[in-house]
């Protein structure tokens, strides 16, 4: 089971990951069904309440553009 960080470290260099969260970034959102595929498509084991906390780091990391 991989965790956020292991993502985050793979992200950097993992060109396929990048283009995944670039579409589900897109529009600047992400919905649950999103969230989950995501979640189980890596094997990540995150709550749903979880996701404002992910949506933020993601934000702090560049991946959302404010």
């Amino acid at each position: 089971m991989a965790t956020v960080e292991e993502l985050v470290k793979q992200y950097e260099t993992d060109k396929d990951l990048q283009k995944e969260i670039a579409d589900i970034l897109a529009d600047g959102k992400v919905t649950f069904t999103e969230f989950v595929t995501f979640c189980k498509k890596h094997d990540v084991s995150i709550s749903i309440t979880d996701l404002p906390k992910y949506m933020e780091q993601a934000k702090k990391l560049g991946f959302i553009k404010p």
